[in-house]
């Protein structure tokens, strides 16, 4: 045992000497240039540029006079595996070191992120970016426009980006959809005023291997939701379409369309009513797990529809402000939702015989349970709490 502890330690040790000769070598590589006012990128634009003109050859030549048989000699994967505990800034500049150095890092990369929210890009900003060993790139708020976009959706190596609230608009969308980006699987859109055209684009364009979308607030109406519902879009197991103005129309062209793999939906501030939670209920989104209606204007025949549907293997349903009062509990508490393990009815007008069918339902499977602001008396809390307790349920009133 001790034996193979003291290997233990001393191939640690090796490890930390190689770690602490990369970062002097590091440290001591004049020809990477970084200016942080160009998103700590510059370096990769400036050979693009022809400012600094270094062939990979030449890299591993210089690099290897400096370090002899030191890090660029270890297995790539242990170079991928140190390389990875730097933060962004230095990991980006670690892959401008040198060929080696680069191929590590881009092993390293697939699960690095790389955050520039609230940062101002350019064009210029955008093409570095297209270089830096990351797949995960976060670009809240930088004020990307249509060029920008076109520049960045030529990458073939993105799977996540956040593009929220960029302000991109139907002619962005159209260049993300029409791009080089075959790999990407997570895609927030979010406050970019893309409207129905930008949606169209998205659904029948080059983002097959979409498995995540957002476009919360976006304006898409019920014929962007109906482009989705119908397009190429079919792999997306998580949709986001909160704030939309897609009413009625819009759900029920979504329950009826190809999109059967969604496990997750936020329907949240839609204006849907009773037909839209009626075609839900009777529609082939059979797969959902989790379910966000808030705010809407579903009433108690809309509950009773969803409660008795196909939407079974529901895990998580959020009914808050929908007004739908003690009848449709009784329903949704006497249902076939009998997998539900979070339950949502914040601002529902519901009274002490909701509270009491809530307790006497077959909810068997339910964890976490809301009810805030509704109009539930003394008898119908203490009810409740007592059952919460003795099902170890988390209770919010």
């Amino acid at each position: 045992m001790y034996k193979h502890q003291a290997s233990y330690t001393h191939i640690y040790k090796r490890i930390v000497v190689q770690l602490l000769l990369s970062v002097v070598l590091f440290a001591n590589c004049e020809h990477v240039s970084v200016n942080p006012n160009s998103v700590d990128l510059q370096s990769t634009q400036e050979r693009e540029q022809g400012k600094i003109i270094i062939t990979d050859q030449q890299e591993d030549i210089e690099v290897a006079q400096q370090a002899g048989s030191g890090f660029s000699n270890l297995p790539i994967e242990l170079q991928a595996y140190i390389l990875s505990f730097l933060d962004p800034k230095n990991f980006h500049r670690a892959s401008l070191v040198c060929h080696v150095w680069r191929d590590a890092a881009f092993m390293a990369g697939e699960e690095k992120m790389l955050d520039l929210s609230k940062k101002k890009l350019d064009e210029k900003d955008c093409q570095v970016l297209l270089k830096v060993p990351f797949t995960w790139l976060i670009l809240r708020e930088c004020q990307l426009g249509e060029q920008e976009i076109c520049i960045l959706s030529q990458s073939a190596r993105i799977k996540h980006l956040n593009l929220f609230g960029n302000k991109i608009g139907n002619a962005g969308a159209q260049a993300l959809a029409s791009g080089n980006l075959l790999v990407l699987t997570s895609l927030n859109l979010s406050g970019n005023n893309i409207r129905a055209a930008g949606a169209q684009a998205l659904a029948n364009g080059n983002l097959a291997a979409l498995t995540s979308l957002g476009l919360w607030n976006n304006t898409i109406g019920a014929a962007g939701v109906q482009a989705l519902a119908s397009g190429d879009l079919t792999a997306l197991t998580s949709l986001d379409l909160q704030g939309n103005e897609i009413r009625d129309s819009g759900v029920q062209a979504l329950a009826r369309g190809n999109l059967v793999a969604l496990a997750y939906l936020n329907l949240g501030w839609n204006e849907i009513g009773t037909a839209g939670a009626q075609a839900l209920a009777n529609g082939n989104l059979v797969a959902l797990t989790s379910l966000d209606l808030y705010n809407n204007n579903i009433g108690a025949a809309g509950v009773q529809a969803l409660a008795n549907g196909n939407l079974t293997a529901l895990t998580y349903l959020d009914f808050s402000s929908n007004g739908i009062g003690d009848a449709a509990v009784q329903s949704l508490a006497n249902g076939n939702l009998t997998a539900l393990t979070y339950l949502n009815l914040e601002w529902n007008k519901i009274g002490d015989a909701g509270a009491q069918a809530l307790v006497s339902g077959n909810l068997a499977a339910l964890t976490s349970l809301h009810l805030k602001e509704n109009n539930i008396e003394k008898e119908g809390k203490k009810a409740l709490r007592a059952w919460a307790t003795k099902k170890f349920i988390k209770l919010e009133l």
